[in-house]
């Protein structure tokens, strides 16, 4: 016989269930001959993201869109919820930053740096990521990943 108590604890399993395992919505911009974007993209789906891919000839107007700071620009552009993820940023930082609720654009990493995610072996630790700010300030630390 099933109690009430096994009642609702299946209840309340199936209602959070869906929130905890669901894969957090990716829009990435990128340009349709990158390879590199394409390992970052498998990176994001293997850390349990769910990435739609769009491919841009010209990658600018969206930069300036989604409020990419100049000189911190990168091969691919994201949306994380109302985030910008800007180039190979690490899951770990997308996570801090998703945790904290900061009120700034978004992360990254600018250019295209070794060891980071879809470009090589990544050494945690030694890849910044920097803040993109509303007022395009450069050179805010996010961390080090």
């Amino acid at each position: 016989m099933v109690t009430v108590r096994t009642r609702v604890l299946a209840v309340l399993i199936g209602a959070f269930s869906t929130s905890i395992f669901a894969a957090t919505p990716v829009t990435l911009y990128k340009s349709p001959t990158c390879s590199c974007c394409e390992a970052y993209i498998s990176y994001l789906k293997h850390n349990g993201f769910d990435v739609t891919a769009i491919n841009r000839d010209d990658m600018q107007p969206i930069k300036q869109q989604m409020g990419v700071t100049p000189g911190l620009g990168s091969c691919h552009t994201a949306k994380i919820g109302r985030y910008t993820i800007e180039g190979h940023v690490p899951v770990a930082a997308i996570k801090k930053l998703i945790a904290s609720k900061a009120d700034v654009v978004g992360l990254s990493a600018p250019g295209m740096p070794l060891n980071s995610p879809g470009m090589g072996e990544e050494k945690p630790g030694t890849l910044a990521i920097y803040t993109m700010t509303k007022d395009q300030r450069t050179g805010v630390l996010f961390g080090r990943f």
